[in-house]
């Protein structure tokens, strides 16, 4: 008989405030120990954060649609590659249940109990990677930590190996053959290849996010085989939608103007395509 995953203690869910509460337990016990809900917080469309994950939860009747999927995807920050997770009481439509497939959102359902079942492939994927982890830590219950503390550090580790590694190689006769000027300069090329390496790893491992900009450098645009650009701009238009969603609700709820420009600068976004977004955001809120 497989193992059955433990679930979090029994939650009687009475209000939106102890569904949160009960979907950040669960997520911990998938594998986000840093998941963290906060009732009562701004309301961003992320109501449980954890560092690769984000969570939103639904204490409604009806069914989650897809346009509050797209709101879902809209909220995530710019440039992440967090698991979206999203939780209901209730159910997900069809073009719900297509949308999240196309976006990898693992859709959830809980029962007032607090119990919770996966609804697609994504969902069953994380419920049953704590199934494995559960296994595992039967059998030997010192494996996991060491390898999770290994998974963790690897970076770190190998980060500090190449920042320390060109001062071994001060003094080497047959890296270093002369004459003075070339030696430094070889010195200067492996100091700067091996710390910039270095230091890229062991930045991401703390999660900074480091990027190579090359836009000003780009001639032409020229399409790699097996791209589809009809689905790269469908989902640069649904971001899109997502955003100028979040900006009017923002507006609505009493935001200036200049505090939603920050926002949407805070995701990356250019001068034009706020401005952009802010001019949409109006109209829709000017819609009877």
């Amino acid at each position: 008989m497989p193992p059955r995953v433990v679930p979090p203690q029994p939650t009687q869910i009475s209000s939106w405030q102890q569904a949160e509460l009960n979907a950040a337990q669960w997520m911990r016990r998938w594998g986000y120990t840093d998941a963290t809900a906060r009732p009562g917080g701004p309301d961003s469309g992320i109501d449980v954060r954890a560092g690769r994950a984000l969570g939103q939860v639904k204490y409604q009747a009806a069914q989650v649609g897809r346009p509050e999927l797209q709101r879902f995807v809209g909220a995530r920050p710019y440039g992440s590659t967090a698991q979206l997770i999203f939780f209901t009481g209730s159910g997900y439509t069809t073009t719900a249940a297509a949308y999240a497939r196309e976006w990898g959102i693992a859709l959830f359902t809980y029962r007032l109990d607090g119990a919770m079942t996966p609804v697609n492939d994504t969902a069953r994927r994380i419920h049953s990677s704590s199934v494995s982890a559960a296994s595992t830590a039967a059998r030997n219950p010192e494996t996991p930590q060491l390898q999770t503390f290994w998974q963790r550090n690897r970076r770190v580790v190998a980060g500090v190996f190449l920042v320390m590694a060109p001062l071994g190689s001060i003094g080497d006769g047959k890296t270093y053959t002369g004459p003075l000027a070339l030696d430094i300069l070889k010195f200067i090329g492996i100091f700067v290849a091996f710390w910039s390496l270095g230091g890229y790893l062991i930045a991401t491992r703390f999660g900074y996010r480091v990027s190579f900009p090359l836009r000003p450098f780009h001639a032409a645009v020229v399409r790699r085989p097996g791209t589809n650009p009809e689905r790269a701009t469908t989902a640069s238009t649904v971001r899109e939608d997502g955003l100028v969603t979040e900006a009017a609700r923002l507006l609505r709820a009493g935001s200036k103007q200049h505090h939603v420009d920050r926002t949407l600068r805070e995701r990356g976004l250019g001068f034009t395509d706020r401005g952009r977004i802010l001019s949409e955001a109006r109209k829709l809120n000017e819609r009877p």
